[in-house]
């Protein structure tokens, strides 16, 4: 029977002194996912190299959809620890092999062993070791045969100070680094394609993600603010919440198409915007902007219009999709479960007021101009304190909302 899970971390073992700080955020992501997922409060042993999950008589399949949603984890096994007495490794490493075979449907099976021996002081060196268990293995094992490569059954054992751990399967994690691990930003969410991908990868670099969404009721329907938090409520799978600033552009809009030159709508629009969310990430002590961005793709996202847009800007703006091909953003969209989602065919506040040939190539001179036919302090000023905060949660959990002062009590208590 398994009792553990071993799971493994890959960068984070490369830290240094702050190693510790990356380490008690992972075992914190595990132990609020699986008490989201599962309403059970795990316990976490810690040992170099490794962490444990003890299943306290648990199947360990209860837990692979939570350990696969947690960055930091490069993989994860269910282990059957015994002792480091050989007689006990014998015996367990016999049960893990016929539990293997068995839930494979395999009578006749090839397998192999491989030893790995981090506790020097243990008598017996890898190799031999690996004898010992396979002969053991073949002499009570009817219809096995032993091969180095083609094989049905690795059975692993890691022979540590803390205990022997006897496996055969192993699940990738996924990687990164843990989120909170690497602080704070907002990600503007528009509701297509790429810019919940830039979120997702975002929190891979530990990034505890909040994002913000422009609507403009009337032009944008009910249905397309949904899908937005459809999108947050995927994402949100990866780090068990996420703030949804709904910031109500419509009078922007409204403005920048009755005072501004045509062509210039869009430049100016994402100025706003990015000012707007700059504001909200102060409010919200995030130190980074994150766009789904990806250069070429569309008018707004030439070199000449990313370098006006950041022109506004006071904290970075980093855009993880920048060099990606259409093709990579989508089969990550398929994979984090947002693809099907993104392509609903509800238009957002950048598909109105769209001019019939946008400025490809704006200068900051011309923008700035434009600009100064609106009273912007006023227009970002109401946008901002006019916005909506939905926490959006990975499971069936309600949403909770909050507008203005709320949000600040509610920054409090979370």
């Amino acid at each position: 029977m398994y009792n553990h899970i071993m799971i493994r971390y890959g960068e984070i073992a490369l830290k240094g002194k702050n190693q510790k700080d990356f380490m008690n955020r992972l075992i914190h992501n595990i132990k609020e996912q699986i008490k989201t997922d599962l309403d059970f409060n795990p316990t976490i042993e810690k040992e170099m190299g490794r962490l444990y999950l003890l299943l306290d008589g648990r199947a360990p399949e209860e837990f692979y959809d939570s350990l696969n949603h947690i960055f930091g984890i490069t993989s994860y096994s269910p282990a059957r620890k015994t002792g480091l007495e050989l007689e006990d490794i014998k015996a367990t490493a016999l049960e893990e092999l016929h539990g293997a075979m068995a839930s494979m449907g395999l009578n006749n099976c090839k397998f192999r062993v491989t030893v790995k021996r981090a506790e020097k002081k243990f008598p017996i060196t890898s190799p031999e070791m690996q004898q010992i268990i396979a002969a053991h293995m073949l002499k009570n094992t009817p219809g096995l045969k032993a091969d180095l490569h083609n094989y049905d059954v690795d059975l692993l054992l890691e022979i540590r100070p803390e205990g022997t751990f006897i496996y055969t399967r192993s699940f990738e994690g996924l990687r990164g680094l843990p989120v909170g691990s690497s602080g704070r930003g907002v990600v503007l969410l528009s509701g297509g394609i790429d810019s919940p991908v830039a979120g997702w990868l975002a929190m891979k670099r530990g990034v505890t993600v909040e994002a913000v969404h422009f609507h403009s009721y009337p032009y944008t329907s009910e249905q397309a603010k949904e899908k937005v938090l459809e999108l947050a409520k995927r994402m949100a799978k990866y780090s068990n919440r996420v703030i949804v600033h709904m910031v109500p552009f419509t009078k922007i809009q409204e403005e920048i198409a009755h005072y501004c030159h045509d062509n210039m709508r869009i430049p100016i629009m994402r100025r706003i915007m990015v000012r707007i969310a700059e504001e909200i990430a102060r409010q919200r002590d995030c130190l980074a902007i994150f766009t789904g961005d990806n250069l070429g793709q569309v008018a707004s996202q030439t070199m000449e219009s990313i370098y006006a847009i950041n022109d506004v800007a006071r904290m970075p703006i980093l855009r993880p999709c920048i060099t990606m091909e259409k093709e990579e953003i989508i089969q990550i969209a398929q994979k984090i479960d947002t693809y099907e989602t993104s392509i609903l065919p509800y238009e957002d506040c950048c598909t109105v007021f769209v001019p019939k040939e946008p400025k490809t190539r704006p200068k900051v001179e011309a923008c700035e101009q434009e600009e100064a036919k609106l009273d912007l302090p006023t227009l970002i000023a109401s946008a901002v304190e006019n916005t909506e905060r939905i926490i959006v949660y990975g499971k069936d959990k309600p949403e909770r909302r909050y507008t203005g002062a709320e949000t600040a009590l509610e920054s409090a208590a979370e």
